[in-house]
């Protein structure tokens, strides 16, 4: 949505505040950046730099694979939008 444009206009003149809906191409991009975040993690969890314990018990693994699940979850819904996109 454009600063300025009638929809953002009617966006603020109904709920003044709200923060304008990101376009498409910036959840995009902020996905790449998240992404990246997360491919940063999951490579120090699987290189043993990074660990989680929980009740004394390393519970790393199931981290990784929720992670990988995660990011292939996400990678598709992109995926999905990018292919409804004109």
């Amino acid at each position: 949505m454009v600063e300025g444009s009638p929809e953002r206009r009617q966006v603020d003149r109904l709920a003044p505040g709200l923060k304008a809906l990101e376009s498409p191409a910036e959840i995009l991009h902020r996905w790449r950046y998240l992404r990246d975040l997360l491919m940063d993690q999951l490579a120090r969890f699987e290189s043993g730099a990074l660990r989680i314990r929980a009740n004394d018990a390393d519970v790393s693994g199931d981290a990784i694979a929720r992670l990988k699940q995660n990011i292939r979850d996400f990678d598709t819904l992109i995926s999905r939008s990018e292919a409804r996109e004109p």
